[in-house]
């Protein structure tokens, strides 16, 4: 684990045409509003536009120049209004290309802010691709933000989702300069058959006495999965504890040219109705 954050300093947000980019950079500009950050604003060169009534094959490559040229100017205006220290960037290639330059030039931000998926997209296969590439290959923390948009910010209450793993451990102390602005935090651990039966610690407490160290006070909260699935079990937590923002950890592994990401991973990508921050 890489030395622990005490605050953003470097955040690069991706632009679309989509719902929930005005929430997205408005994340982003409280964020470096409150750590005093310089944020860079990402839009992709060859994406297809949204907002086009059109089908996808039709395309040009001019209107996807002009929608990406349109959403840095857009952004460079309100940053420039709020008085944020910022740059822009357009990433061009296909779908290959630029996911593998968003994760590249992402490498030297604190933070990575990324829209989730939209099933409803035309452009949702490249997204997921994307969002693949960059939880495994940028080494930094990563937060979507749900393609409904973000209606509760700042956080108040966040939801670890904790098993001990690396990907774990590095997806909480990466996310300390968000978990320090909340009021409330709570480090789920869904307590499998296979732990219960190796009676491995994930060390949950230690993880809270830690926390409590960065001024922070999490408490846990142990369940037995049942008949449940994780991804069902974390979802439910969510919605009973009126949770702003989950923490966990990105698992997938890279293999030769694919980038596959775990079942949990996936299905709460897809799920979200809250901001989630991986790692991996």
């Amino acid at each position: 684990m890489a030395g622990v954050p005490v605050s953003y300093k470097s955040i690069l947000v991706y632009l679309d045409d989509g719902k929930s980019n005005f929430d997205r950079v408005d994340v982003a500009m409280q964020l470096a509003l409150s750590h005093g950050a310089h944020l860079t604003g990402v839009s992709l060169l060859t994406l297809k536009p949204e907002s086009l009534n059109t089908s996808s094959d039709k395309v040009t490559a001019l209107e996807s120049r002009r929608m990406a040229e349109s959403l840095v100017e857009s952004f460079a205006n309100r940053a420039g209004a709020a008085n944020i220290s910022f740059d822009t960037m357009v990433i061009g290639g296909n779908s290959d290309e630029s996911a593998s330059g968003m994760a590249h030039h992402g490498r030297n931000a604190d933070l990575i802010i990324l829209a989730q998926p939209n099933p409803d997209s035309r452009n949702f296969t490249r997204m997921l691709d994307l969002s693949e590439e960059v939880i495994l290959y940028s080494g930094r923390p990563i937060l979507f933000v749900p393609y409904i948009g973000a209606n509760r910010i700042p956080f108040k209450k966040a939801l670890i989702s904790w098993d001990g793993t690396p990907a774990a451990t590095r997806a909480a102390y990466d996310a300390i300069p968000i978990l320090k602005m909340t009021d409330e935090v709570t480090v789920l651990v869904v307590q499998s058959k296979k732990q219960l039966e190796s009676k491995r610690d994930v060390q949950a407490e230690a993880l809270s006495q830690s926390l409590k160290r960065h001024e922070i006070h999490a408490h846990v909260e142990k369940v037995l999965p049942g008949s449940s699935n994780v991804a069902s079990i974390i979802l439910n937590e969510v919605s009973q504890h009126d949770i702003d923002v989950l923490v966990m950890g990105g698992y997938g592994t890279p293999k030769l040219r694919q980038k596959i990401l775990g079942g949990v991973t996936r299905s709460l990508l897809s799920a979200m109705l809250i901001p989630v921050l991986m790692a991996h």
